[in-house]
């Protein structure tokens, strides 16, 4: 009887390069390290595309997050608050891409329209940095209208809110840009806007479950408050 290892068998498996372990063939990670197994030994567009298709986690989970975050507000986050998390991109990813495009788009607009187009980059990246460490303000200030909910979850609702907030001043901002220009675009902004109240007040209801007339009252508060820290924050800082 031979004492090598049928070869078969050992093309189910493949070994890590940082650990050694032994791994599935199919595993894209390491279950002892958790380094990825997908070498770098490669061309570099293939290592690029695989990059981007991490970053934006292009695959079934965007598309389905995409479509239920913007045509049923609230039911993300209320799904992930009630333990269906997989089929769900994770929402900091989400947060971070959305603010990322729509800093781009505005400063993009900044440029062509704006004559101190430095001065308004310069801006923009105060405020991008800012707006990353406020949004949890916005959470905390959930948790004290929604007592009995868990900060955690308000801070992924935060995120699906802020995310949605950035994809519609990405429309908004490049028409306030050019509203000089043609004054019907100053109506063309009306439509993202109502759009923005409605998925609002529809994603308080649907994930803290409350009656109509406490969710818009304590949705509103929120919001003024949020708003006006905002204010006070950015105005000192751009002082």
């Amino acid at each position: 009887m031979s004492s090598n290892p049928d070869v078969s068998v050992l093309s189910k498996y493949k070994q890590c390069l940082n650990c050694s372990a032994t791994l599935a063939q199919d595993a894209k990670f390491c279950c002892e390290c958790g380094q990825s197994t997908t070498p770098y030994g490669r061309p570099f567009l293939s290592f690029i595309k695989q990059s981007i298709h991490e970053l934006l986690d292009i695959d079934g989970r965007l598309t389905l997050t995409l479509r239920t975050l913007f045509l049923k507000p609230g039911l993300v986050s209320y799904e992930i608050s009630q333990g269906k998390r997989v089929k769900y991109t994770p929402a900091l990813r989400l947060y971070i891409v959305s603010s990322l495009l729509f800093f781009l788009v505005f400063a993009s607009f900044q440029n062509i329209y704006v004559a101190d187009s430095a001065r308004q980059n310069s801006t923009i990246e105060i405020y991008s940095r800012t707006m990353f460490v406020l949004f949890p303000l916005y959470a905390l200030l959930i948790n004290c209208f929604y007592r009995n909910s868990y900060y955690l979850f308000n801070l992924v609702f935060s995120m699906h809110i802020h995310s949605i907030a950035y994809f519609v001043l990405m429309i908004i901002g490049p028409l306030e840009s050019i509203e000089a220009k043609n004054k019907a675009l100053v109506l063309a902004q009306f439509i993202p806007a109502t759009y923005y109240i409605w998925y609002l007040l529809t994603a308080f209801k649907v994930m803290y479950r409350e009656p109509w007339w406490k969710t818009i009252l304590k949705a509103m508060c929120i919001y003024f408050i949020y708003m006006a820290a905002l204010g006070v924050v950015f105005d000192f800082i751009l002082s």
